[in-house]
């Protein structure tokens, strides 16, 4: 387990088999920090993992009792070869917009009960590996415990996370209606707009699923880090700072590649995206800076065809062209629920130029 493995490491420490300098016989203490923070991260994705597939049982649930209702309503779609506003008007549609909203509201209801258990346990999971890790770091002085208070405030009724489940119902209903409406008045045999019908509003409905997902993992792995800044915090006469650690392969963001190794002052925050599965390791005062390959110097050993997937071939050319820098592709924006994210610049903000028509 995680708790194991990191209880072992401390206690080789303390036996003096892992040098305090890096260069041990057996593993370097760099090497030991990621052994442990791949062990913390199988621990995080164990807990999201049972927690995605309740979920999904329970989204797929519901669209099975939906289901026949958005049949029925295809079928007298297609064979009265109606129009989009003579479809506005029919009374099965309103049913369909009444029911399903009601049962995505009792869903955001469920979510408002799962999330706060769910999230408890990833901050449980942070707060351990912070406390292991500093341990592991310090040795035999004393480590205090952080204070994970901070869920309370954040999975309160009136928090910014509960407003934001209590706009999926409505929003997602309305979008497989729009769906359905835009499906219709196309010209199309009856036997095609049933198909397309239930085509869009499948897609439609899967759309709930996705953000019921993402609010999930998000809300887990931010508690996670959350609990692991609490730690350093609490120790602040020993830990002078935290290094953001990303998960490098050819699946991660710009934005965290260009953060991997960066240096972090106690009253940031790691601001990862959404579903970010990022993590940090503390940094401790007086002692030699953890030797860590930045993600920079990972991404430029990355073959060439892997760099153009990872950045985008536009983005690569004009970053092999000098345009701009490695550390220029990641930026702060707000956020309502979780204050500010990270995310990858456009291509015109890392060019200094005007943003195309339509463009946010």
């Amino acid at each position: 387990s995680l708790r194991d493995v990191l209880a072992g490491a401390v206690t080789d420490r303390r036996r003096g088999r892992i040098p305090a300098r890096y260069g041990g016989a057996t593993m370097t203490i760099t090497e030991d920090l990621m052994k442990f923070t791949l062990e913390y991260r199988a621990a995080l994705a164990k807990n999201e993992t049972k927690a995605a597939r309740e979920i999904m049982k329970r989204y797929t649930a519901m669209y099975a009792r939906l289901k026949p209702q958005i049949e029925a309503l295809a079928q007298q779609i297609a064979e009265g070869e109606m129009t989009a506003a003579e479809v506005r008007k029919l009374k099965s549609l309103a049913k369909l917009e009444a029911d399903m909203e009601e049962e995505l509201q009792a869903f955001s209801g469920y979510l408002k009960t799962e999330l706060p258990p769910n999230a408890t346990r990833t901050a449980g999971l942070g707060a351990a590996f912070a406390y292991a890790v500093m341990k592991y770091l310090v040795g035999e002085r004393d480590i205090k415990r952080g204070n994970l208070d901070f869920l309370k405030e954040f999975f309160s009724p009136g928090s910014a996370l509960y407003d934001r489940l209590n706009k999926l119902a409505g929003y997602h209903s309305q979008n497989v209606i729009q769906s359905i409406l835009d499906s219709v008045g196309k010209g199309l045999g009856p036997r095609q707009v049933a198909r397309d019908i239930m085509e869009a509003a499948d897609g439609a409905f899967g759309g709930g699923l996705v953000d019921a997902l993402r609010m999930s993992r998000t809300s887990e792995l931010w508690a996670s880090r959350a609990a692991n800044l609490e730690n350093y915090r609490a120790n602040s006469d020993i830990i002078t700072g935290w290094i953001w650690i990303a998960e490098l392969d050819e699946t991660t963001c710009m934005s965290c590649v260009a953060l991997h190794g960066q240096r972090f002052d106690l009253d940031e925050i790691q601001d990862d995206h959404h579903n970010g599965r990022c993590t940090s390791i503390p940094e401790i005062m007086g002692q030699s800076p953890v030797e860590l390959q930045t993600g920079e110097d990972w991404f430029k050993g990355q073959p060439e065809e892997t760099q153009k997937d990872m950045m985008g071939k536009e983005f690569h050319q004009a970053w092999q062209g000098g345009a701009f820098n490695i550390s220029d592709m990641t930026r702060q924006n707000p956020d309502d629920v979780y204050g500010t994210m990270r995310t990858s610049p456009p291509l015109y903000d890392l060019l200094g130029a005007e943003p195309p028509t339509g463009a946010e």
